[in-house]
């Protein structure tokens, strides 16, 4: 499968690193370079890359916004944003990035975004292929879970939906909460070859657990679910994906 990226880096240096390491990756095309927002948008616009390595700080537009524009014109490209630091991991979760790497680049994180890529746009085909996708026989009943230096076992059917509770992740289970300091992207990626959607930047449901959608404000609405009465809400924008999502099976 060739996987077209673009990437965008205003230092010359950083997009030659970045291009060799992607070039070195078999059925990865870097289809083309932009050195400021503008010229980023114009490029995903001209060229529809599948992926599309992002800074942050960028001249011309802000990384951030150009994010917004990428969404719009090009919502199935896989964002992946480069910051110095970490505190930006948070704002990019407005735009679903896909993921994110601190600067500077490791070659073995750029292979892992890179695979982790090859398999979602993979599961994207077969999806589009098949009316039912069955899940993979190998993939695991259960998830660990890392609370206060225990390892607990979860089962994922059980699993209502997971949040963020200041700085930790708290995951509703029909046989209690539990609570980690997990990333919500790294239980996200944990959950992926279940029944699990990402309604907010700050909430995954199990679909299974989806009794009710209420509207609830002008950008959101209210998920009801099974054996919950805690309040989960979901962008329109989401929901509109999750309705998509349940006409194709």
């Amino acid at each position: 499968m060739r996987i077209p990226v673009l990437i965008a880096e205003d230092d010359l240096a950083l997009r030659h690193f970045l291009r060799k390491a992607l070039e070195e990756i078999p059925d990865v095309e870097v289809v083309g370079e932009a050195k400021d927002g503008l010229e980023t948008v114009r490029l995903v616009k001209k060229l529809v890359p599948r992926a599309v390595f992002l800074d942050i700080a960028m001249p011309g537009k802000d990384g951030l916004i150009v994010a917004r524009e990428i969404r719009e014109c090009s919502p199935k490209a896989k964002i992946i944003f480069a910051p110095t630091y970490e505190n930006f991991t948070n704002q990019a979760l407005d735009v679903y990035a896909f993921d994110y790497l601190i600067k500077p680049y490791r070659i073995d994180r750029v292979r892992e975004t890179m695979e982790r890529i090859r398999k979602s746009l993979a599961e994207a085909e077969q999806a589009k292929n098949n009316s039912v996708t069955p899940p993979p026989e190998t993939s695991p009943v259960r998830i660990l879970i890392k609370e206060e230096g225990r390892q607990i076992f979860v089962n994922v059917k059980d699993i209502i939906f997971l949040t963020r509770e200041g700085r930790f992740i708290v995951i509703h289970t029909t046989g209690g909460k539990f609570k980690t300091a997990e990333t919500l992207e790294s239980l996200e990626r944990k959950l992926s070859d279940h029944s699990f959607f990402r309604s907010h930047r700050g909430f995954i449901i199990n679909l299974n657990m989806v009794k009710e959608i209420q509207p609830w404000g002008k950008k959101t609405c209210k998920v009801i679910l099974n054996n919950t009465e805690e309040s989960v809400i979901m962008t329109k924008a989401r929901a509109r994906e999750m309705e998509t999502r349940f006409r194709m099976i």
